[in-house]
């Protein structure tokens, strides 16, 4: 049967990190370490756990109120101190990544550049490309030990471009990227009429004044994405947003689906949104343990990282090492880092576990046999 498929998708493969359940557990017995997806190693608020039975189970005969005005309020209250937002510049998503395939749709035809650095969130790059889209970036270079070039993107930056694609912390680094540095690329391109988007993923585990949604009233160019996955530790409620100008937000609205988010969905967020303790204690947390981790490092490099982000990249010295393929020979799950473009097998993303006593002795066994 020759149905009619769209003619780029024939050739197209979709490329991911996110692997099937237990496809790296498959061959082993017994419990795993894992530090392979990215979300809050230390769960989600107490407040939410106390707070579900007070939820109205009746709602989940309905439909949820879009367009979530309620959770719009909340989200506009949190970010206060930092943007001005109302209605119009808040969109609600079933993740993030339902966001980012959104302003692909609107942005994104055939032939279509796309403008980023790598490594970076592999899934966004190849749904540009499912889109019919070429994704084109710099590369982060070894002799800068992976660190962030503002100027390299930017000197890569054409009128061709369509959109420019930035996380900020970054997947898999988990470096911090300078507000300046991002002020400094959105600027460059509202001069070329270009859209950039900058997902924040990881944004929660930074303060909010490093946020790019402080530019937001600055630039009618600027998307920026998040999710209650990692930070707020509600990967399951599948809840994202984005806050954007009235320009872009009235285009999305053009592409938009209804009821995305759940009712038991906006019903955590806003519970997660009113705890101001709990993202402060997990980047203490997450402070603690990634920083004795990185201290029990001689031999292994690890690349340009911030001590807050619960993920960071480790590199073995020789590069002919599976390094993910040693890491799970000890019982741990990473993310391979031939899986992002500019990673080779000997480089793995690990997200930090509860506590750093297991992977740092892993760590010094594995060292002991270089």
């Amino acid at each position: 049967m020759e149905l009619k498929f769209r003619e780029h998708l024939k050739a197209y493969e979709r490329l991911s990190y996110v692997k099937g359940d237990g496809d790296n557990a498959k061959d082993h017995d017994g419990s795993l370490i894992d530090c392979s997806l990215g979300v809050n190693p230390f769960g989600c608020s107490n407040t939410l756990k106390e707070a579900w039975a007070c939820f109205d189970m009746s709602v989940l005969s309905r439909y949820p109120d879009f367009p979530y005005h309620r959770l719009k309020k909340d989200l506009s209250e949190y970010w206060s101190d930092i943007a001005r937002l109302e209605d119009i510049n808040i969109k609600l998503g079933s993740g993030s990544m339902d966001i980012l395939e959104k302003l692909n749709k609107i942005f994104i035809d055939k032939g279509s550049k796309v403008l980023g650095y790598c490594p970076q969130f592999t899934d966004y790059m190849t749904d540009v490309e499912s889109c019919g889209g070429i994704f084109e970036y710099t590369l982060l270079m070894p002799e800068n030990n992976y660190g962030f070039d503002a100027g390299r993107l930017l000197s890569a930056m054409d009128n061709e471009h369509t959109l420019i694609y930035i996380d900020n912390p970054n997947n898999p680094t988990g470096q911090v990227i300078p507000l300046s540095a991002i002020d400094h690329i959105v600027k460059e391109a509202a001069r070329r009429n270009i859209c950039v988007v900058v997902d924040e993923a990881y944004g929660d585990f930074m303060e909010k004044q490093e946020s790019s949604i402080s530019l937001i009233n600055k630039y009618a160019n600027l998307a920026v994405v998040r999710s209650f996955s990692k930070g707020f530790g509600l990967a399951g409620a599948r809840v994202g947003y984005m806050v954007t100008g009235e320009l872009i937000s009235g285009f999305y609205s053009k592409v938009e689906s209804p009821f995305t988010v759940s009712a038991l969905g906006q019903y955590a967020s806003q519970l997660a949104l009113k705890d101001d303790g709990f993202l402060k204690n997990c980047r203490n947390k997450v402070t603690d343990v990634k920083q004795e981790i990185i201290g029990a490092l001689t031999k292994i490099g690890i690349l340009e990282t911030d001590s807050r982000i619960p993920i960071m990249t480790l590199q073995h010295p020789l590069e002919h090492i599976d390094l993910c393929g040693e890491f799970l020979k000890y019982r741990v799950m990473t993310e391979a880092g031939k899986d992002f473009v500019g990673l080779g097998k000997n480089s793995i993303r690990l997200r930090i576990p509860t506590s750093a006593g297991e992977i740092t002795d892993i760590i010094r066994r594995m060292e002991d046999c270089l």
